[in-house]
This record gives structure tokens, sequence and C-alpha cells, in this order.
């Protein structure tokens, strides 16, 4: 039908502890998706946690929102998501969240076949890095590209 639910965790050693294996990262997420005919609106929620296995924590939320609209053989497609800032040890590290945006286009070539471009753009707060690797340094790209499924 029209409504897509899914969910997952995971739960692995970071391989940045000595002795190895004696930290952990665990990811919780769930996601919901609902078609509307021509419109398809989306959103999910993931919680991730890191422990170093020397004592200390970060822990950090992120959700999403996406939409989509399709015309023919194009789709126009937009989502907005949000990290949260950290919290290390209990304790919330400020402006170490970041928000995102995204605008799309793809076009169905064929069932396996589409063409698209994409623009993304990251805000990062004071303290985040997220894709630039530069605390507090926003990101943009620019996509273009073809993709056939096999």
């Amino acid at each position: 039908g029209p409504l897509h639910l899914g969910a997952g965790y995971v739960s692995a050693p970071t391989g940045l502890a000595t002795p190895p294996a004696s930290d952990s990262a665990k990811e919780f997420g769930v996601r919901a998706l609902y078609e509307l005919g021509a419109f398809t609106v989306g959103a999910y929620y993931i919680n991730n946690k890191v422990d170093d296995g020397a004592g200390n924590s970060l822990k950090r939320n992120a959700i999403r929102l996406s939409g989509m609209y399709a015309m023919g053989a194009s789709e126009f497609h937009a989502n907005f998501g949000k990290a949260s800032n950290f919290k290390a040890n209990g304790t919330t590290v400020d402006d170490s969240g970041a928000t995102q945006f995204t605008l799309g286009y793809n076009y169905n070539l064929s069932k396996r076949t589409k063409v698209y471009g994409y623009y993304t753009h990251v805000n990062n707060s004071r303290n985040a890095a997220y894709q630039s690797g530069v605390a507090g340094a926003d990101f943009s790209s620019v996509a273009v590209g073809i993709r056939h499924n096999f």
C-alpha cells in the first residue's frame, strides 16, 4: 500500500578504544513514507550513542523531513534535516548541531535509468563540522549524474 515503515538498530565497536572492542557505537532509527498520488512525504528519526570505552559518551538525535512531487517522468525533491546538539557525558555541547536542506530533480529515462541533479547545503553551528571537516564552516554541493539499476 501507500504506507512504508521501517526501523533499524546497529551496535558495533568503533575500533577507537584500547584495548579494542571495549567501546561501542549504537544507532536506532525509525522511518515512515506515505504516497499520496503524485506526492510522497517521508520522515525519519535517528538516535546515536557512542561510548569510547573509557567512560566517555556522546549522544545525538537527528530528524529529516522529505517530499517529492512526480509529474510524468519528472520528480521534484525537497528535504530538510536537523542534527541536535551533542551531549557529552550528559552535558549539552553548545552550538554542536546543524541543519541541512536539499533540492533535487530526477528525470526517469526508463524504469531502471534516471538522470539527476541536486543542490544541498549544510549550515553548521559554531562547534559542528558536518561534511566540512571544519567547525562552524558551512558546506554546499551540486551534483549531476546518471543512475542505472542492474
